[in-house]
């Protein structure tokens, strides 16, 4: 029985903490802390933006107003966004913090031992256009220790092309919607796991996509329900901001 439970237990899909978790201001120190010290997940999601002085931190939006700031990341220094206090209402509890920058939440993942899912968003050099500034970002998570276990994830596929020519090793998933198909082709090609949002795929996407050797996520999913309903289907990670397995 108890080798039963091992073997069931290892089949899971991973679950990853979506911008830390449902508690604390999202993406910050105390959201990912908690991510793993309360949800105990397995990995941690962010979302990276570059500010003016080519600094990078974590940031959902372009600008910092929805969390109680005032100002633009890409036109802020790195000093001028941590004199912030950012205040966020979350499923009834209010909660403040700050800004946290990218090699604070990977010393955190190394600290609590969890994998990295570093979210590019659209920011100066770290674009379809211009990637000039992501050589930055893989030096930091090489310099982390990081490298083999970060994922990088993005939607823009002209970056993760980029990437795929010249980071090789780094792990990649493409966040999707039901844009993926027609795209099966492309994510073989270039060796991306699609990352889905939830609803937007069945068992057999999932079979599709393994049998050409790439893993599924899928985003974002919280109630316990719709997670088992996902399980079944065969995903590899699970990004929620509050389902709690144990």
């Amino acid at each position: 029985m108890a080798l039963l439970a091992i073997v069931a237990a290892a089949q899971h899909p991973l679950l990853v903490g979506h911008r830390g978790c449902a508690i604390g201001v999202e993406n910050t120190e105390a959201a990912f802390r908690l991510g793993v010290d309360y949800y105990h997940y397995d990995g941690l999601e962010c979302d990276v933006r570059v500010t003016r002085d080519r600094q990078y931190v974590i940031s959902h939006d372009e600008t910092t107003e929805r969390v109680g700031g005032h100002l633009t990341v890409a036109d802020a220094t790195l000093a001028e966004l941590q004199a912030e206090v950012y205040t966020q209402q979350r499923y009834g509890a209010t909660y403040t913090g700050s800004i946290c920058t990218v090699a604070e939440y990977l010393d955190i993942c190394v600290e609590k031992g969890v994998f990295p899912v570093v979210e590019l968003k659209w920011s100066t050099g770290i674009n379809n256009n211009d990637m000039s500034n992501f050589a930055g970002l893989a030096a930091l998570i090489e310099a982390k220790g990081l490298t083999d276990r970060a994922i990088i994830l993005t939607s823009m596929k002209q970056s993760q092309e980029y990437i795929r020519q010249h980071f090789p090793t780094l792990h990649c998933q493409w966040l999707c919607n039901a844009n993926w198909q027609g795209n099966e082709a492309w994510c073989r090609q270039w060796g991306l796991n699609p990352s889905i949002s939830v609803g937007n795929f069945d068992a057999e996407t999932v079979r599709t996509f393994h049998a050409m050797g790439l893993k599924v996520a899928c985003w974002t999913v919280d109630s316990a329900e719709r997670c088992h309903e996902v399980e079944q289907m065969g995903v590899d990670y699970i990004t929620t901001n509050r389902y709690y397995r144990f």
